[in-house]
């Protein structure tokens, strides 16, 4: 009876925290974006089996000096007034063409934004190759507003390349177009079959191998994997088939969870700012960490896990946009991503979970000081990125502890070590009799 009271005392201090964790989040769902003016034009590239498409960001306060009309005074009738006139401007002023011949540019698709008070033209363009023309050498063509306003630039930016494996990545300036240099080179490498799913598919290994935070989190679930919570303590190891199955459950809840908000987010559906995001990945470390220690979440900790996917897969969305693929691109970019995602846990899994059952058959003991000190460690490590993605602090000098995995590559090779240590000692023990 006593060990039942204690579970379920334990399991409230879990409901507690998670269920503190997710209100403080909700907080942050509907936050505003830091709004700044946009005083130069942008031109985002993504390149289609046909051709590209290109989505231009204009200034209107700059667009109006290029286009002649005032543009400024009422941004929300712009369409309505000027859609047709806006359109025929656009497409004179717009073009590529490559050795085989100049391309088509279909009429753009209009829309005015207002980020933060300052409004905008989003022109949005297909534009073809000459049938049977190489797509891979284009060149851009294009002097909006420059060719009236010499002091105004245009930024170019390739955002994806499907073909030639540049998708999942950050947008890489190509060039500036400004008055008296009114075309640019775009250079693509060579189409490569499945270049696109290959390329996200290491993007989500590289993703999970390279995050500290997220490396450190999977560990806390994998070290107290093999045990069973007794009377508020972690007291027995489970029989390895209950290992297993309950390792599995636990990793699928997790999957589950980051897969369905990795989903949203790379939608659009769900869109919560960065810095909240962030903060509540370094909760869920501590909490986990908590756990690690004592149970908090005893008979619950797959939906522990399920809901700390939840905020992680937050994290993962903001890595992968569906910004200038098509819908069948990002359903594919969604497998590859999580499919990398998913290959690093069983990695994980696969490097952590045996040295841990050593451990706990063979010393109970070590293995009990090795969860203590990893559990201090996780927790101490999750309060500085807090306070460092607040703002508080700065972890510049040793930013080794939150990128590139180092830290859990250590970590791992100490349990291995400990469990190496301890199966080479019983060993040895019969040789010494």
């Amino acid at each position: 009876m006593a060990s039942a009271s204690t579970d379920v005392k334990g399991a409230g201090w879990g409901s507690f925290f998670l269920g503190l964790l997710l209100a403080w989040l909700a907080l942050g769902w509907n936050a505003p974006a830091a709004a700044h003016p946009m005083p130069e034009s942008v031109v985002w590239i993504d390149t289609t089996p046909s051709g590209m498409n290109l989505t231009l960001q204009l200034p209107l306060n700059r667009l109006e000096f290029g286009f002649g009309k005032t543009l400024t005074d009422q941004p929300d009738t712009v369409l309505a007034r000027y859609g047709d006139e806006l359109a025929a401007y656009l497409l004179q002023h717009v073009g590529a063409r490559s050795e085989e011949g100049g391309w088509q540019v279909l009429r753009p698709r209009l829309q005015v934004l207002n980020i933060g008070g300052f409004p905008e033209l989003q022109a949005s363009f297909t534009v073809q190759a000459p049938a049977g023309a190489s797509t891979r050498r284009p060149e851009l063509l294009y002097d909006v507003i420059t060719h009236e306003v010499r002091t105004h630039r245009a930024q170019v930016f390739l955002r994806t390349d499907w073909a030639g494996g540049y998708v999942g990545k950050a947008p890489v300036l190509l060039g500036e177009l400004r008055y008296g240099q009114n075309s640019l080179f775009i250079p693509l490498d060579r189409q490569r079959s499945g270049a696109g799913f290959a390329s996200l598919f290491e993007e989500g290994m590289v993703h999970i191998a390279e995050g500290t935070d997220h490396l450190l989190f999977l560990l806390m679930l994998l070290v107290v994997a093999p045990l069973a919570a007794q009377a508020g303590r972690w007291r027995e190891m489970r029989p390895l088939p209950q290992v297993l199955r309950h390792t599995a459950w636990v990793l699928t809840a997790f999957t589950a969870g980051h897969t369905a908000t990795l989903v949203l987010g790379s939608l659009g559906l769900v869109n919560v700012p960065s810095q909240p995001v962030e903060i509540a990945v370094a909760v869920t470390i501590a909490i986990a960490g908590l756990h690690t220690w004592r149970p908090l979440f005893a008979g619950a900790e797959t939906l522990m896990a399920l809901c700390f996917g939840l905020i992680h897969g937050l994290a993962f969305s903001a890595s992968l946009s569906g910004a200038g693929l098509t819908p069948w691109q990002h359903a594919q970019a969604l497998l590859a991503f999580n499919l990398g995602i998913e290959t690093m846990q069983l990695v994980a899994m696969a490097a952590v979970l045996p040295p841990v059952l050593v451990l706990g058959r063979l010393q109970a003991a070590w293995y009990a000081h090795l969860r203590h000190l990893l559990a201090v460690l996780a927790s101490v490590l999750a309060a500085l990125w807090v306070l460092e993605r607040s703002g508080a602090i700065d972890l510049a000098a040793v930013s080794w502890l939150g990128d590139g995995g180092t830290l859990p590559f250590l970590l791992v090779l100490l349990i291995w070590m400990l469990a190496v240590g301890c199966a080479a000692t019983r060993l040895a023990r019969p040789a010494r009799g």
